[in-house]
This record gives structure tokens, C-alpha cells and sequence, in this order.
């Protein structure tokens, strides 16, 4: 097994934990907060899988603040993370001062796992706790510990099978602390992901049943990557093989649909990533938008005529089916008038009610 060791420095000034003099909170966090203290209390030495992630990173400052060098975090350095991850990670660890450790994970290496399967994220776990599970036997560490809250539970999480069968706990989850809960605490902190966006592995992008690849994992990273750069925040490039389907909040969907430049830019720039087309999709970004989908077939080009929202004035739209991803054609003029969020809706309504189709997306580069 490789492993990192990195050292911890020193918490830096107004950064960590035990030197701040933590902001008032809710007294129902403050509850949950003596109830996950006391928990970490009854506790020798543990181990935090640690993403670098808010829920993994206030359960890393929270353990580091009970157990103090007793409390290890320990991070998977992945193909499946996107690049910077891992050094947002250290950085946090030591800002804080808490010990941390890299192992070097290699799902892609795992069939079962690189055929991406529903139950994908169970094998990502499984490989991370068996990791943790041996340095827990080396070094008489009694507890491993993961950042699961309550509202994690009824999602669709595979990986909780993995928690459950190596005996991992989630303290969070224990002392019923929500992911708001988990931010305001992590606030007052002063951690600085407190307000970071939601975020998963690059593996999550890949519609199940499509191969993770390395190269696929890159292509998906180099897309996101130039989507922030253009200032979008929260976003996922999805990877249906050579199409890219871009998922945006809604907040900022206006600026895309009404920048004819800035969808050929864009476009451009996907192109330049690997992808034969970049689509953009109208149903906008939903956590887990993969899930919605059951199976998968494609269609030879069709028409979509008499367009009851008058989006296209009744004129007839070049469609084509890929997969469950129904992309449309329209002029820029009227791509600009689906920046109205009630319009879109309409429009997506009318044009997902078609048999199998999951996803609506406009190309992002079409005819003038």
C-alpha cells in the first residue's frame, strides 16, 4: 500500500480550531455539537475519511479539537478527483494542524468498479476503507469515522454498505446534524469550505453502465475546469461518451442562453477537452440528475413541430435523439428567449413527454 504522510504544521492564526472563540450558535447545533464531543470523547485514536469536503472537514476539526494528534485524517488521492482537491485538502489540514495522510487508491484498477455499476460508490468506499482499515490495525487505532449527515440518509449512497460492513461511523449522522447544521457550525469555525458548493467525484458524471476511464475522468475535469474559469460556481459536466451535457443552476442559466459568444466559446472550449458536441441541459443543475435515468436507446433525427410555447413562433426544430438526451436546434434569437425561467419550463415540459427522453438540451452552438 502507498501511503503519504504529511506533516502537520502549526494552526495558523485565526484558522484554528482550540484558538478561536467560536461565534454564538443555535442552540439546537450546540446540542448536536456536545452530543458528537461527548461521542469522540468515549474514543482513543481515530481515523477521518476526509475529502476536503465541508461534512469530512468539520468532522476532522471536531475530532482534531476533542483528540487533538489522536485524530488522523486520511485522504484517497484518486483519478476520480479533480485536480486541486487534494492540495484544498492539505491545505486545510494544516491550517488547523491536523494530522494527515494520503493513501494512493486505485479503483479504475477494480472492474467492478470501472464498469460503473449503480452500486459504483460502494466499491470507491470499499477501496477507501480497506485502506483505512489497515493503518487502523497497524497503529491500534480503535474507531474509523466518515462525514455522513442526516440528510445523507434516504439519498441513493451506496457507499454507506461499504461504512456498514467495515464498521465505520458517522458521528454527524449520530447526533442528527443536517448539512445546514454542518455549515453554520463549520462557519463559526472559521473552516474555510463552510460554503462551498456541493460536490462529488468525477465518476459521478458518468451516466451508469458508461466505463470510468482515465482519459473520460480528464475530459470531464478539463470541462468543469473552463466552465469556472468563465465564472460559473455550482455545475457538472455530464459524460454520455463524445457529448458533453452541461448542467447549470438555474441563476445562471440567463447569462449562457443570452451570450451567443459565450456559447461559442464554450462549445469550443469542450471541443478542445475531447467532446464531439456540448450541450447545454434546460432542465438545469440537479444533484444526481444520472439517477433519473432507467435505460438508454438511440433515435434517428426527428422533427419537434407546432411548439405549443411559442418558444420557436410554430416553427419546426431540428431534433436529435442521443441516448435519453433529446437535443434540439434553435436559432440564437430564440435560445435567448428560454432565459425566461417559466418559458423554459414550459418548453421542456412539452418536449420531455416524448417516450424515453430524460434530458432536454439546446446545442450550444446552432444556426443564426
Amino acid at each position: 500500500m502507498l501511503m503519504t504522510t504529511i506533516a502537520s504544521d502549526p494552526p495558523v492564526d485565526d484558522m484554528g480550531g482550540d484558538q478561536l472563540t467560536d461565534s454564538v450558535l443555535d442552540v439546537n447545533i450546540e446540542s448536536k455539537l456536545r452530543a458528537i464531543e461527548e461521542s469522540l470523547g468515549s474514543m482513543k485514536r481515530v481515523l477521518v475519511a476526509y475529502s476536503g469536503g465541508v461534512d469530512s472537514a468539520l468532522l476532522a476539526v471536531a475530532a482534531h479539537r476533542v483528540l487533538g494528534d489522536n485524530a488522523v485524517a486520511v485522504t484517497a488521492d484518486s483519478e476520480s478527483y479533480a485536480r486541486g482537491e487534494l492540495e484544498a485538502a492539505v491545505t486545510i489540514a494544516r491550517q488547523f494542524g491536523i494530522p494527515h495522510r494520503v493513501v494512493h487508491s486505485r479503483e479504475l484498477d477494480n472492474p467492478a468498479y470501472a464498469s460503473n455499476p449503480i452500486n459504483r460508490c460502494y466499491f470507491c468506499k470499499h477501496e477507501l476503507f480497506t485502506h483505512m482499515q489497515a493503518i487502523a490495525l497497524a497503529e491500534d487505532v480503535d474507531c474509523i469515522l466518515y462525514g455522513q449527515n442526516a440528510d445523507d440518509v434516504g439519498d441513493f449512497r451506496p457507499g454507506a454498505q461499504a461504512a456498514t460492513e467495515f464498521g465505520v461511523r458517522a458521528p454527524l449522522l449520530e447526533a442528527a446534524m443536517t448539512k445546514a447544521d454542518v455549515r453554520s457550525l463549520a462557519r463559526s469555525w472559521n473552516i474555510p469550505v463552510w460554503d462551498r458548493p456541493a460536490t462529488a467525484c468525477l465518476s459521478s458524471r458518468f451516466p451508469y453502465g458508461t466505463p470510468v476511464t482515465s482519459k473520460g475522468l480528464r475530459m470531464v475535469d478539463d470541462a468543469e475546469r473552463m466552465l469556472r474559469e468563465h465564472g460559473f460556481a455550482q455545475l457538472r459536466v455530464r459524460h454520455h461518451d463524445s457529448i458533453a451535457r452541461i448542467e447549470l443552476t438555474a441563476d445562471q442559466m440567463p447569462r449562457i442562453l443570452t451570450d451567443e459568444a459565450l456559447r461559442a466559446v464554450v462549445a469550443s472550449e469542450l471541443t478542445d477537452a475531447g467532446y464531439a458536441l456540448a450541450v447545454l441541459d434546460l432542465r438545469g443543475f440537479r444533484s444526481g440528475s444520472l439517477n433519473e435515468v432507467l435505460a438508454s436507446s438511440d433515435s434517428p433525427v426527428c422533427a419537434v413541430a407546432d411548439d405549443p410555447t411559442g418558444v420557436a413562433d410554430m416553427e419546426t426544430l431540428a431534433a436529435t435523439r442521443h441516448g435519453q438526451i433529446l437535443v434540439v436546434e434553435m436559432s440564437n434569437a430564440h435560445i435567448t428567449r428560454l432565459a425566461d425561467p417559466s418559458l423554459r419550463a414550459d418548453f421542456v415540459q412539452q418536449l420531455a413527454s416524448a417516450p424515453d427522453v430524460h434530458y432536454v438540451a439546446i446545442q450550444l452552438t446552432n444556426p443564426a
